[in-house]
């Protein structure tokens, strides 16, 4: 930063000077713009005094938002020395008018004559090495919307992104200023950044626990949802009111989870037909194991024994620990599509013609 150009990265084939232009209003990049010429003329000075290779140096100029203009557009389609002297002469043309009289130099704005003067006077083979390796970038009109695209490639969590980018636009920023209070050129190595980047990312998107943001139901709320059939089936196996209340605030925040973790990314929505699919089995397991443990007691109580039994489930989704009521209420959710019951025979007690 602020140290060969605005922007500059090092590689091991090639130099990028970046020069970063404002353009909430104007074009910096049309025929005539003042920030086109004094890049360009600075550039060129630059290769002139032997501060940079033009042959391993990209010259790139970035603009938050899409602009245009004919003549960086030749500069930016040049991509030979003899596409680059064309785009020079193009430029010289539409500035200076042809030769030899060039009737328009005189015409030239005096704020941006020096750097196009610099640019048409400096020996042109050399200016033309530098225009063969001009670039022009253009973010989206978000430069922050630019970054957290490019992490949306990344196998992140999309609900982590934002936070990831906030931190590692601070961090950077962080280094660079404390570097320049030291008199230090900013500079960052790519070792150093990605150590920053994945530390992180292993940090936030790494999470072994997944959290909820649902709100347990009033005595009220829950209420309403008493004629359900998964709280029926629990009539039938004589569970408490209190115990019934809260099955029905565990069915409700269970759903909501499903839901908010879908839409935030945070679980793939086939993980929880997947959690279904794994419930409904170990629920067969345990049927057949209690039946051989209390098959002699009342249909009530082999309910009873059943449903505190899978009450007790830990099941991870993704690897991903559940709170306590996301189970359970899983659980009421297949029990109240009757995939699932308590009671030996919740089939044929609760069959749909007796459902109100």
């Amino acid at each position: 930063m602020e140290y060969l150009d605005d922007v500059a990265k090092e590689g091991a084939q090639h130099v990028t000077l970046g020069q970063s232009k404002s353009a909430l209003t104007a074009n910096p990049v049309a025929d005539r713009a003042k920030s086109l010429w004094k890049t360009l003329s600075n550039w060129v000075t630059l290769a002139l005094e032997g501060g940079c290779n033009p042959d391993r140096t990209i010259f790139e100029m970035y603009v938050s938002r899409p602009v245009s203009g004919p003549l960086v557009d030749a500069f930016t389609s040049s991509t030979t020395m003899e596409t680059a002297q064309a785009a020079i002469q193009l430029a010289r043309d539409t500035l200076w008018g042809e030769a030899p009289n060039h009737a328009k130099r005189s015409e030239v704005a005096s704020e941006i004559a020096p750097y196009v003067d610099n640019v048409f006077n400096t020996d042109q083979a050399l200016v033309a090495r530098v225009i063969k390796n001009f670039a022009l970038t253009c973010g989206s009109g978000s430069p922050q919307a630019d970054v957290e695209a490019i992490l949306k490639t990344h196998p992140i969590t999309q609900s982590k992104i934002r936070d990831i980018a906030d931190h590692m636009s601070g961090i950077v920023k962080r280094r660079v200023d404390e570097l320049l209070e030291v008199g230090k050129p900013a500079i960052i190595t790519s070792d150093e950044f990605h150590t920053w980047y994945t530390a992180y990312v292993r940090k936030t998107d790494r999470d072994t626990v997944l959290r909820s943001h649902s709100k347990r139901p009033s005595d009220k709320e829950a209420k309403n949802h008493l004629p359900r059939i998964f709280v029926r089936q629990l009539d039938l196996i004589d569970l408490p009111f209190e115990d019934k209340l809260e099955a029905v605030g565990d069915y409700l925040m269970a759903a909501a989870d499903r839901t908010a973790w879908a839409i935030s990314g945070d679980v793939d929505a086939t993980s929880f037909d997947e959690l279904d699919i794994s419930l409904q089995r170990t629920w067969r397991n345990k049927r057949l194991a209690c039946k051989v443990a209390h098959g002699g007691k009342a249909f009530e109580e082999q309910g009873l024994a059943l449903y505190t039994d899978c009450m007790d489930l830990k099941v991870a989704v993704e690897q991903k620990e559940t709170p306590d009521h996301f189970i359970p209420g899983c659980l009421h959710r297949l029990a109240d599509d009757l995939c699932i019951g308590w009671h030996p025979d919740f089939a044929g007690q609760l069959k749909p013609e007796k459902v109100a």
